[in-house]
C-alpha cells in the first residue's frame, strides 16, 4: 500500500490558485452585476424620457387641439362680425343710393321749375311788347305746365287766353305771304302753327287748311298734304274750300 504524503507548500499552492479563481469569479459576478444594474438604469432612463416625450406629445397634442377649437371659435365670431358689417355697408349703400337719388330728383325738379318759370318770365316779356307769335311759340314749346306754382299756372293761363288768338292770325297773314311768295317751306311752318294756336272757328282758318294742304303738295308731301285735307274735312265740314281741297286729292291719287 502506497501512502502519498503532500507537502505543505503544495498545499499553498492549491489553496493560492483556488483563491485566485475564487477572486476572479466574483469580480466577473460582479462586474456583470454592474453591467446588468448600469443596464436597467440605462433602461429605466430611456423609459423615462420616452414617457416625458410621449407625455409632451400628448400635450402638445391636446394644447394643439386646443388652439385650433379656439382658433375656430374665433374665426366663425370674425365670420360673424364681418357678415354683420357686410350688411351694414349694403344697407349704408343702399341708403346713400336712395338720398343721392332724392337728391338728384330734387335737383332736376328745381331745375325744371326754375326753367320753366324763366320761359314764362319770358313769354311774358314777349306779349308786353305785343310780340304776341312769340309769346305764344314759347308759352307752347317752351313753357312746362306742370313745374309752374299755382300762381305761374295763373299767369300761363292769362297769357294764353290773349296771345294765342293774336298769334294765330299774324301766323295765318305770314304763312299766306310766304305761300303767294312761293315760299312753301316758310308757309308750311307759319300756317301749322296759325292751326295750332286757333279755336279752330275763327273765320280764316279754313283758308289756312287749304294753302297749307297745296304747300305740301307743291312741295311733294303727300302724305302730310292727305293728313292735312282729312283734318280740314273734320274741323270745317262746310267750308267753301271742300272742293278744292277733293281736286288735291285727285291728283295725288
Amino acid at each position: 500500500m502506497n501512502i502519498h504524503f503532500h507537502s505543505n507548500k503544495e498545499n499553498k499552492n492549491e489553496k493560492k490558485q483556488i483563491w485566485m479563481y475564487a477572486v476572479i469569479l466574483f469580480t466577473g459576478a460582479f462586474i456583470i452585476l454592474l453591467l446588468t444594474a448600469y443596464s436597467q438604469v440605462k433602461f429605466q432612463n430611456n423609459i423615462s424620457d420616452y414617457q416625458n416625450k410621449l407625455s409632451s406629445q400628448e400635450k402638445a397634442k391636446l394644447s394643439a387641439v386646443t388652439d385650433l377649437k379656439s382658433a375656430l371659435k374665433e374665426n366663425e365670431r370674425l365670420n360673424k362680425e364681418l357678415e354683420s358689417l357686410r350688411n351694414k355697408l349694403v344697407d349704408s349703400e343702399q341708403e346713400i343710393a336712395t338720398q343721392s337719388s332724392k337728391t338728384t330728383d330734387m335737383e332736376s325738379k328745381y331745375n325744371s321749375t326754375l326753367t320753366a318759370t324763366d320761359a314764362l318770365v319770358k313769354a311774358l316779356e314777349y306779349f308786353n311788347q305785343k310780340d304776341y307769335v312769340n309769346c305764344a311759340v314759347t308759352l307752347k314749346y317752351d313753357v312746362k305746365m306742370e313745374y309752374l306754382s299755382t300762381q305761374g299756372l295763373n299767369t300761363y293761363n292769362n297769357l294764353m287766353d290773349k296771345s294765342y288768338g293774336k298769334a294765330s292770325l299774324q301766323l295765318y297773314r305770314d304763312g299766306y305771304k310766304n305761300y303767294k311768295s312761293k315760299n312753301y317751306a316758310g308757309a308750311i311752318i307759319n300756317l301749322n302753327r296759325a292751326i295750332d294756336f286757333s279755336n279752330k272757328n275763327e273765320y280764316y282758318i279754313d283758308d289756312a287748311y287749304y294753302y297749307l294742304a297745296t304747300s305740301y303738295y307743291k312741295s311733294s308731301s303727300y302724305d302730310d298734304a292727305k293728313r292735312i285735307i282729312s283734318e280740314f274735312k273734320i274741323n270745317c265740314p262746310t267750308s267753301e274750300f271742300t272742293r278744292n281741297m277733293n281736286k288735291i286729292l285727285e291728283k295725288m291719287v
